[in-house]
């Protein structure tokens, strides 16, 4: 099986994703993941390989991760021959290793491009509270929280959409802080019940090394008074696996209108 984990930046996806890895899906091979940083200290559990295919699918669209004034989601899956190529090569080699898993928050924009390649998909969508993700980006990348918050509406959209006809397990990133070795438990037999073979629990002394709540800095009480959309709080009650998704989302026109300005050239930079 095909395991895609999807999120959007500061979501928790990288803890899903060493998780699902002590689980013993396949990640890469050695010297291919993308190094820790200061705002991830154990990992971000990203192939560098695919990070470069995807920054070069948003590329060829005019966009990077944080600026998608050019981004329409119909022209997601237009993809160049020779970028193909390259991604269909990446997704054999995994295919020996199977069961296998991806993780990239750009893959909430970039999956129809990849989807031709992809025969068994399960996406594992992991779900943090925007506000949480706003501030954690503000942290890193200083934008406007209403900035970061159409962001993740964008990122929303593009991951629920892209997965609606994929198995699919909605993980809470506060329950993995809360108790991961429950959740993880959870996420394996969810796992199984897809159709996911291969894995097994890792033990609950590695988890809980693993797993560190003191890294969790950008709490509720830190969001301020900002507040969800009526769109943006059914998005995530969507994410949250609380509401079904009877139908295709859309970002709402308050999130274009922001996203479109842009920022400022000062603080468009290309930080992961």
């Amino acid at each position: 099986m095909q395991i895609i984990i999807l999120g959007m930046h500061r979501s928790g996806t990288s803890a899903t994703a060493r998780l699902i890895n002590m689980m013993g899906a396949y990640f890469a091979p050695d010297g291919m993941a993308l190094a820790p940083k200061p705002d991830n200290p154990k990992g971000f559990w990203e192939r560098r390989d695919m990070l470069f295919l995807n920054d070069e699918l948003l590329k060829s669209h005019g966009c990077r991760w944080n600026l998608l004034a050019q981004w329409r989601f119909e022209n997601a899956s237009h993809v160049s021959e020779p970028l193909k190529q390259h991604m269909q090569r990446l997704i054999a080699e995994m295919d020996a290793h199977r069961p296998w898993f991806l993780k990239d928050p750009r893959l909430c924009l970039t999956l129809p491009a990849w989807q031709p390649f992809l025969k068994t998909p399960v996406a594992v969508i992991v779900h943090r509270n925007p506000l949480e993700i706003a501030v954690s980006l503000a942290n890193r990348n200083p934008q406007p929280r209403e900035y970061s918050l159409a962001l993740w509406e964008y990122y929303a959209v593009g991951m629920l959409n892209s997965s609606q006809r994929m198995p699919r397990i909605f993980v809470r990133h506060e329950d993995i802080l809360a108790n991961p070795v429950k959740a993880c438990r959870i996420l394996a037999e969810q796992l199984s019940g897809a159709g996911v073979n291969g894995l097994s629990m890792p033990a609950t002394d590695a988890i809980e090394n693993f797993i560190d709540p003191h890294l969790y800095h950008a709490k509720p009480a830190l969001s301020g008074d900002t507040t969800l959309s009526a769109e943006q709080q059914k998005l995530a009650d969507i994410l949250r696996g609380m509401l079904p998704q009877n139908h295709t989302v859309q970002v709402s026109a308050q999130s274009m209108e922001i996203i479109t300005r842009g920022l400022p050239e000062t603080l468009s930079g290309t930080h992961h």
